[in-house]
């Protein structure tokens, strides 16, 4: 029993995440979540903020969609509204809500609608709760609507059960972090007759909407969905209350759950569905995905899902981890038993894959540890057959060949001058260079080869595979079991020396940080510390920014760093707001240069700028995790200086 418990007080981690969400300043958020469009969350949200008008609130309307409804309209015409902005986007004139207005005009509360809305191009922001969680930390209360399909992690539920996928989703950490959740609902019978009535669309649509999204059993499932999200949203409220207050109760045991993930289509949502089980037991989750050394390079579009999934687990506050191997089973597995791993989600294997997938293997070698395997929902892109079939012949193997058949050539030079016997070490030295170079399966093959190769030349009855000396069968065999040991060896040689580089990179970046920045006496030691550090990665132009008169200018580092005035507004966001912007981020995207904040509890001291030459191929999941670990720690030693 930890001591908080013990002695009937909060634990300090529990106390934290109260103050966390009761940030000074911070507004509070209100979301009126539905299961279908109809059920009259704007019409509530006006419902309740004309209410707390009455009661002396200064509330305004950011931006609310009335979608032509009469009754809507009339509720909204009685509210102030800050007016959107205008937007111009190929000849389209786009209205979107006008987020410096908002901050200016600083109410108490602002009604902004439709929560998982994107923004238009050019946008400081590219979804709308990214705006809003900009509201609240300017000390803005926001009241905004979302139904249960665009949560992200009941997007693949919803598109099983509608056959309709939602494009426009928001990550499940920010509703989790929402002060309340009100729930709209309406029994689907009263939101059919809506319908027909033309007050959720018009007339000519609606009949067709009935017999589509709105049939009474995709009600029925969508508001038992809403409704089961809902409970467990108020079930975590409920653990935090009693946390909070040392209330004594059964809690569950530690759990970690690991999600297995390869490029396909189905990435995405299997990250997903691990996210629901995680919340759904506690659990703390890693996304886990293998390179395969031998493999085919992959496709552009098996890039952008496995991109896409990583990122997702990114925002669903999952672990990302990516490693590099021979084998998915054995690097599962490994990583499995040495992280104390309890639960393993895979994708069910589709296809050819059922021929091939590592998951029967991780079946049967999983002694302790619970599997779980997910049916992916939907209408899914197929993989070419080709790309499914694993790569059994490539380069290597050919490679092999050559070197069997100088060995060979040797062997037929030197015959009549040495024995026989002898000649059986010349054919060991292909195998040997292809354990070096090459992956397990053409070892093999190199050691198969070379040796029926050895038998038909050398060894009597000549050209042919049978032996009559017992002796070179003895020898053969002994060939083999040197040939795999030596096999085993150098995979694990090849598969070390990787990671010894990759943990070189990564105790360079954050423990020889963390070391440098102890020894700094001065401000500008720790950013001159923090800069050297940034260029350890790839090429590129590397700075720390401060703020200044005319905006952020290069404090340490690339004095030439790139900032025209579209950088350098981006980077004065990045400190301004305490968030990572620019490249590779949500905020601001179409910057060049990614901009991370040095950031410790509320005080911002600077902001870390990488223009990197190959963006895409540097600011992976794992590299913005480092940043934002060489940023705190910069942060904390500037901290401890006043």
């Amino acid at each position: 029993m930890k001591a908080g418990e013990d002695e009937g007080r909060p634990l300090p981690e529990d106390l934290l995440g109260i103050a966390r969400r009761s940030e000074e300043g911070r507004g509070r958020l209100t979301i009126y979540l539905g299961y279908a469009a109809g059920v009259g969350k704007t019409y509530t949200m006006l419902q309740d903020a004309l209410q707390r008008r009455g009661e002396g609130v200064d509330i305004v309307i950011g931006y609310v969609e009335t979608h032509g409804r009469p009754e809507t309209e009339a509720l909204a015409a009685r509210l102030e509204v800050v007016p959107p902005a205008i937007i111009g986007y190929q000849g389209l004139d786009l209205r979107e809500m006008d987020l410096d207005a908002i901050i200016r005009r600083h109410p108490e509360v602002a009604l902004v609608d439709e929560l998982a809305h994107t923004n238009a191009p050019g946008s400081r922001h590219v979804k709308r709760y990214e705006d809003i969680e900009e509201l609240l930390r300017a000390g803005i209360s926001v009241y905004t609507t979302v139904n249960i399909q665009h949560i992200e992690s009941q997007n693949d539920a919803v598109a099983q059960i509608t056959g309709i996928r939602v494009l426009e989703t928001v990550p499940d950490t920010f509703p989790s972090g929402a002060d309340e959740i009100r729930l709209v609902d309406v029994t689907p019978e009263e939101l059919r007759l809506r319908l027909r009535a033309g007050k959720v669309y018009v007339r000519n649509m609606a009949e067709a909407a009935i017999h589509r999204f709105f049939s009474t059993g995709n009600l029925l499932a969508l508001r038992q969905l809403t409704l089961r999200y809902v409970a467990t949203a108020t079930d975590q409220q409920m653990i935090g209350h009693m946390r909070a207050r040392a209330i004594p109760g059964p809690w569950p045991a530690a759990e970690r759950l690991l999600v297995g993930i390869r490029p396909g289509p189905a990435a995405g949502q299997l990250v997903r569905a691990g996210y629901r089980l995680a919340v759904r037991l506690d659990a703390d989750w890693v996304v886990l995905t293998v390179d395969l050394e031998s493999d085919r390079p992959l496709t552009l579009k098996e890039r952008v899902w496995l991109t896409e999934a990583l990122e997702a687990g990114r925002r669903l506050e999952g672990r990302i981890v990516r490693l590099r191997g021979e084998d998915v089973a054995d690097e599962i597995l490994r990583y499995a038993r040495r992280n104390n791993v309890t639960m393993i989600m895979l994708g069910k294997p589709r296809g050819v894959d059922i021929l091939f997938s590592p998951v029967y293997r991780i079946l049967r070698r999983s002694r302790g540890i619970d599997i779980f395997l997910y049916e992916p929902k939907g209408d899914l892109v197929r993989i070419p057959i080709r790309r499914q079939v694993p790569h059994f012949l490539s380069w290597d193997y050919a490679a092999s060949l050559v070197l069997i058949a100088a060995a060979w050539s040797a062997s037929v030079l030197l015959r009549g001058v040495i024995q026989p016997e002898f000649l059986l070490v010349f054919q060991l030295l292909p195998v040997v260079v292809t354990a070096l170079f090459f992956r397990r399966g053409a070892v093999l093959f190199a050691a198969v080869a070379s040796i029926l190769a050895f038998d038909l030349i050398f060894v009597k009855p000549y050209y042919s595979l049978t032996i009559d000396d017992w002796s070179y069968f003895t020898a053969f065999a002994g060939y083999v079991v040197i040939a795999l040991v030596v096999s085993r060896l150098a995979y694990r040689l090849r598969r070390t020396l990787p990671r010894i580089r990759e943990s070189e990179a990564e105790v360079e970046a954050v423990a020889g940080l963390s070391r440098d920045l102890a020894r700094a006496g001065t401000r500008q030691d720790v950013f001159d510390t923090l800069a050297r550090h940034m260029q350890g990665f790839e090429p590129g132009s590397f700075a720390v920014l401060v703020p200044g008169p005319a905006g952020p200018h290069v404090q340490a580092g690339d004095a030439a760093y790139p900032l025209p005035a579209k950088e350098r507004s981006i980077a004065q966001w990045a400190y301004d707001n305490g968030e990572a912007a620019g490249r590779g981020t949500d905020n601001l995207p179409s910057g060049t240069g990614h901009y991370v904040p040095v950031r410790a509890h509320r005080l911002i001291f600077g902001v870390m700028a990488f223009a990197f030459d190959d963006p895409e191929g540097v600011l992976t999941p794992e590299n913005k995790e480092v940043f934002q670990t060489m940023a705190l720690l910069a942060a904390l030693a500037l901290e401890r200086m006043g």
